[in-house]
């Protein structure tokens, strides 16, 4: 069998955990500014794999056996992450909001490793694990480029795409104050 979607997923778990850790150990701002543009690509491509690649295939068998805290964790670490991107890198909240999205992504990560990717195995064939790897191979390749993020790898370019997708996700949600008491 070639490649399927359950081991580019293992993959990226493994891409994502080292460049947060990476993040959180950068000896410089300099350092944590191009790791973080990185991270943020990275992030952002697998959330568009999942969003793109995953959830329809799921949603075409039926949602069988999923359990909603996936969905909850991964709409969480979606709007985390666009809350992140919002901030500005100077702002003394991004610190400690981006230590939590990164501790936030290991538990989402080892909750997809737990119970989505087994899932996958499970209501999937061969083939429709090969089709999704090569659909989740394009998102990345088309995000992330030809080569996945490797060691000492440094993107110069800007998260401009994921900031602009931050938003719109942001203005759809509705603010605190925006929510009524449901009730008489």
């Amino acid at each position: 069998m070639e490649r399927d979607v359950v081991q580019v997923l293992t993959e990226d778990h493994v891409v994502l955990r080292w460049l947060g850790e990476r993040l959180r150990t950068a000896p410089t701002s300099e350092a944590r500014s191009l790791m973080f543009n990185e991270f943020a690509r990275a992030l952002g491509a697998h959330e568009t794999v999942i969003d793109e690649t995953v959830v329809p295939a799921l949603r075409a068998c039926g949602w069988p056996e999923l359990h909603s805290d996936v969905l909850t964790s991964h709409a969480t670490l979606k709007r985390s992450f666009a809350e992140l991107l919002t901030l500005g890198r100077n702002d003394p909240a991004f610190a400690a909001a981006l230590a939590a999205l990164i501790r936030q992504l290991a538990r989402h990560c080892e909750l997809e490793e737990r119970k989505l990717l087994p899932l996958l195995h499970r209501c999937l064939d061969d083939a429709q694990r090969e089709m999704m790897a090569f659909d989740a191979e394009a998102h990345l390749t088309r995000i992330l480029g030809n080569e996945r993020p490797k060691e000492n790898a440094a993107l110069a370019q800007p998260a401009n795409e994921l900031l602009e997708e931050a938003h719109v996700v942001l203005s759809s949600l509705p603010t605190p104050r925006d929510r009524s008491p449901v009730g008489p």
